[in-house]
């Protein structure tokens, strides 16, 4: 991809659009702007593959990019609009009580992980949605092992708080 070879550019681009696509829905919870974020991730990675190193893995360096490129996007004041697939439905039939639930609990889940600081929501997302170790994610978000371990602790104590104030788990 260094030398400009544009078929090593979308092999990469096709092992790893969807894992870059999911943290992205996972972070701003739009999938719009999920993708347009992924675009621009592989975007930026075009301008700084001439940076990477063979020195660490490479979903490392894209994640890196990730992290940063949500991270800027989430700290940006944010319009809201009205998606147009939620202003009219396809047809009437109504879904299946299973997937309502499960629905309705990915979106309580969803609320709780966006109620998380940006520090513990990275290192959560990255962890348990993206099967990350915790040395992967300090190389990722640019910190020591021990404050990825500090923020999954807080941010796992924080969400079971969240969860058993709703009564989610039996006492």
């Amino acid at each position: 991809m260094k030398k400009g070879d544009q078929q090593a550019f979308d092999t990469l681009v096709r092992k790893h659009y969807q894992n870059i696509y999911s943290y992205c829905i996972r972070r701003t919870g739009n999938q719009v702007m999920a993708a347009d974020l992924t675009q621009d991730i592989f975007l930026k990675l075009v301008k700084a593959i001439y940076n990477y190193h063979f020195t660490g893995k490479f979903t490392n360096f894209l994640f890196t990019i990730a992290v940063n490129t949500c991270n800027d996007y989430c700290r940006k004041p944010q319009q809201r609009y009205e998606h147009v697939d939620s202003l009219q439905k396809s047809d009437n039939r109504p879904e299946p009580i299973d997937r309502v639930i499960q629905n309705e609990e990915a979106k309580g889940i969803k609320q709780k992980i966006d109620a998380l600081p940006d520090m513990q929501k990275d290192a959560i997302i990255l962890y348990y949605y993206h099967d990350m170790k915790a040395k992967d994610i300090a190389k990722v978000t640019g910190v020591n092992l021990a404050t990825v371990k500090s923020r999954l602790k807080q941010g796992k104590d924080k969400l079971k708080k969240m969860f058993s104030e709703e009564d989610y788990f039996e006492r």
